[in-house]
């Protein structure tokens, strides 16, 4: 594994500094995902933005956002791939989706307004 790390570095694939890739687990069995990788990061809502606000996940991969609310109940969406899941004002909401289309940059919003990016990663 640090060998493939040290290789994607060195040449510029690695999401820049401040990006959050979680280690990768298996989807469990009979949950439904199309992917053998699923991918949990954890955030927190803070002042009508995600802590961190930059994620990452490579193409093809399930991936499971741990929210934390912050008291106000908010509305979630991810471009192209989050349509808009309501997060609970209070303890931890799910969301679910498998990153899919071309690598790049995508806005995250809270209730319409820019929260985050979330960068497709190219397998």
């Amino acid at each position: 594994m640090g060998l493939l790390v040290l290789g994607l570095a060195a040449c510029g694939d690695m999401p820049d500094e401040g990006t959050v890739v979680e280690p990768a687990t298996e989807a469990s069995p009979g949950s439904g995902e199309t992917t053998d990788t699923t991918n949990e990061i954890s955030v927190t809502i803070v002042d009508g933005k995600l802590d961190p606000a930059e994620l990452a996940g490579e193409i093809g991969d399930a991936v499971i956002l741990d929210v934390t609310g912050d008291g106000t109940e908010h509305t979630l969406a991810i471009d192209e791939l989050v349509d808009g899941e309501t997060i609970a004002a209070e303890g931890q909401t799910e969301v679910g989706f498998t990153v899919e289309g071309e690598p790049g940059t995508l806005e995250i919003t809270l209730d319409g307004q820019p929260a985050g990016t979330f960068e497709r990663i190219a397998p």
